[in-house]
């Protein structure tokens, strides 16, 4: 009889152990969650920039590529590419809408992505683009018609608005590298990044500043200026 009752609490025992070690295995399995992180980019004299891509990387970070909110559309209206500045996640597909009244010559020569075709007024085009880096945009019939799209393979990332404020949600409690770039960074001229350490995320708004930058001219007709 004792055997017996202490056999029965050796298997309890070896149960509570397992299913401990396999509550353990799910809880290391699924990142922990940290607060939010608002990242304020501004230039050199401290005024905010809009149009600034701001990425985050954890340490060790596994998670796939951001993932957007809404489908991916780069519209033309009014001989203006709409946005300016585009975040892809790597692998992911951007439909070029025509919705003016003339047609498009839609183009882009960055060594990320090469490719042309033309949009009739109403027109629909898609292209997926399965190579991080910057892709400069240009129209060969409007040649003042610029846009940028930011390609990642960032499992976070965010465009700034006119606040100059970005918000990346959802960051795991870890050691996290953040990155800013902007379209009038000068050529040859790296993104600034930080470093984030994991006890400090969730505080108080991350600044970052831009070193000196170029015009910001739309206007130009080098679609490339600025790209890498």
């Amino acid at each position: 009889m004792g055997f017996a009752v202490g056999a029965d609490h050796g298997r309890a025992g070896v149960r509570g152990v397992a299913c401990l070690a396999a509550a353990l295995a799910l809880l290391c399995a699924r990142p922990l969650r940290a607060a939010d992180l608002t990242v304020v980019v501004t230039d050199a004299a401290g005024h905010p920039v809009a149009d600034a891509v701001v990425t985050a990387t954890p340490e060790g970070s596994t998670l796939p590529p951001t993932a957007p909110p809404v489908p991916l559309v780069m519209d033309q209206i009014d001989e203006t590419y709409v946005p300016y500045v585009m975040v892809v996640p790597k692998g992911g597909t951007v439909t070029f809408r025509n919705s003016d009244l003339t047609r498009h010559h839609v183009y882009s020569y960055s060594e990320a992505a090469k490719f042309e075709f033309v949009l009739a007024p109403e027109q629909i085009g898609q292209r997926k683009f399965d190579q991080a880096g910057v892709v400069a945009l240009g129209c060969n019939i409007h040649d003042h018609m610029i846009a940028h799209l930011y390609v990642t393979a960032a499992p976070f990332a965010a465009v700034t608005g006119q606040d100059g404020k970005a918000r990346l949600t959802g960051l795991p409690a870890a050691s996290t590298t953040v990155v800013a770039w902007l379209p009038r960074l000068k050529p040859g001229t790296p993104a600034p990044q930080q470093t984030v350490a994991a006890s400090s995320l969730g505080g108080g708004p991350l600044t970052m500043v831009l070193p000196p930058l170029v015009p910001d001219s739309r206007q130009a007709q080098d679609p490339d200026h600025g790209s890498n």
